[in-house]
């Protein structure tokens, strides 16, 4: 597993360093003291985690978290400042450090980290069959029929499963676009940025809209001719 750390502060980033030679499953590919030269090296490259400050003279750490694209890295904070724990895990990150961090809280960090990156592996194929998966929601293994799916909400790192006959959706640590890369053989389409829907659930289609049962869903303008073309419509 790789990650960057990002610190307007050099000596934070020989800390950073230092500590991360004693975690061997991780691998500190590049530090950075600029954010816009961290922004370069993720639109280049794939990494699995940003260790990043928060209080820098050119962007928040805050900010600049907000500004990456959907499919980002997961993130963890490592900053002076207490008052941010909120906002920053507003924006889904994996763990808040203060300094000065002491090894042992850092490497539980990444340890936390590492259980995220196992829990959105999928599984090898043969484990589930067509009709069905399987996802981690609330301490269990949760069994996902299909067919019973009628969308799918993106919440960042998580998403909503909304079934037929289920009031709650099922919510689990994963991506939309691994979720859509998994289900468009099965009948399913990306409609939204943040929506995944089962094509034979749709009771009811605008241009930019459509009905699942009493929900409407917004249709993005890049996604509505890849729908209309699967639905066979004009």
């Amino acid at each position: 597993m790789t990650f960057i750390a990002l610190d307007d502060e050099p000596l934070a980033l020989l800390l950073v360093e230092r500590l991360a030679r004693d975690a061997p499953d991780w691998e500190l590919l590049r530090t950075f003291t600029d954010a816009a030269a961290a922004a370069a090296f993720l639109g280049e490259n794939t990494v699995d985690l940003l260790l990043s400050d928060i209080n820098m003279p050119d962007v928040s750490g805050l900010e600049f978290v907000r500004q990456l694209p959907e499919e980002r890295p997961l993130i963890i904070f490592l900053t002076a400042y207490r008052e941010h724990a909120h906002e920053g895990f507003e924006l889904d990150v994996v763990d808040y450090l203060v300094k000065p961090v002491r090894p042992e809280r850092f490497q539980r960090a990444l340890g936390k980290a590492a259980e995220w990156i196992r829990l959105r592996e999928p599984g090898p194929a043969p484990a589930s069959p067509p009709d069905h998966f399987y996802v981690y929601s609330e301490y269990e293994e949760v069994r996902i029929v299909t067919a019973d799916i009628r969308f799918v909400e993106s919440m960042g790192d998580y998403v909503k499963i909304h079934l037929a006959g289920q009031d709650r959706p099922v919510i689990t640590l994963e991506r939309l676009k691994h979720l859509t890369e998994q289900l468009r053989e099965r009948g399913f389409q990306r409609i939204h940025r943040s929506y995944l829907v089962n094509l034979a659930r749709i009771d009811a289609k605008q241009k930019y809209r459509l009905r699942i049962g009493p929900d409407w869903l917004p249709v993005g303008e890049t996604f509505a001719e890849h729908l209309t073309a699967r639905l066979g419509t004009k």
